[in-house]
């Protein structure tokens, strides 16, 4: 098979694969009743729907703490793991290599263990129940993955640029924000968009260190699921989709825009 054509039925099944959950979503969402085994739902209304989003007012509410805690979250991992990235993408030192593994740990080891282990610091520290303490949790979580996509940049561009920039006179902050940042904009925003979506989909982590007192779309979302209905737990999935999809779009935009006009259509 030519390679195109191959290509081309791989991108079809990746569509398919996520397309038909997104499908069976909606029509759940939109359907009162969906007996098996009915392919499609007999009865079909988008006025249930539309009753639980318009007369919910806790649900906007868990939308913001979702989105305020998956942008502090980003925030911190990217200042964290920026210099971090950097040191061991670019640098060789004893232990390095050690390093690399030790920062693993959160993702290797169970999530609610490392969780436990978290809340009770968080309680001496007073940041028990607070969306900054919930937005450190997260930030232990998304650190790891936004780690590894930064140092992989950083072992690619290495600092040979910077290096000459330097010798031409220029002082850190300009050669980081001239240099720097336009090199590895790219992977930035690839670590940026995986800490987002970590963190605005945490649902154990948000209930042990924000101790039932910090309500976002996850935990708003699971005990339908559990209870079985389906038809409430499909919208307000539809509701957490959109907005994943919304932020993340938007992010990208506004740093796609800024990079595009300070970095390639200034004179």
């Amino acid at each position: 098979m030519p390679g195109g054509k191959l290509m081309r039925l791989v991108v079809q099944c990746a569509l398919l694969v996520v397309a038909v959950p997104i499908v069976s979503l909606l029509m759940q969402a939109i359907s009162l009743q969906w007996p098996f085994p009915s392919l499609l739902p007999p009865v079909v209304s988008i006025d249930h729907a539309v009753a639980l989003l318009w007369n919910n007012p806790r649900l906007l509410g868990a939308v913001t703490a979702s989105l305020a805690i998956a942008l502090m979250t980003t925030a911190f991992t990217l200042l964290l793991a920026f210099p971090a990235a950097k040191a061991l993408g670019v640098y060789k030192f004893p232990g390095s290599e050690a390093i690399k593994l030790f920062t693993l740990l959160p993702i290797m080891v169970p999530t609610a263990t490392v969780t436990m282990g978290l809340h009770s610091a968080m309680i001496r520290t007073g940041l028990a129940g607070t969306f900054l303490g919930v937005a450190i949790v997260h930030t232990v979580f998304a650190l790891p993955y936004a780690l590894r996509i930064l140092m992989h940049v950083f072992e690619l561009v290495g600092e040979r640029h910077e290096q000459q920039a330097a010798m031409l006179g220029a002082h850190g902050g300009r050669v980081f924000c001239t240099i720097t940042l336009p090199l590895v904009m790219p992977g930035a925003l690839s670590a940026a968009t995986m800490s987002f979506i970590i963190s605005f989909s945490q649902y154990i982590t948000t209930f042990m260190i924000g101790g039932g007192r910090i309500i976002t779309l996850p935990l708003y979302l699971v005990p339908h699921v559990q209870g079985g209905e389906w038809h409430v737990a499909s919208v307000y999935s539809l509701v957490f989709v959109v907005t994943t999809l919304a932020a993340l779009t938007l992010m990208q935009y506004l740093v796609r825009r800024y990079y595009r006009e300070t970095y390639f259509l200034s004179p």
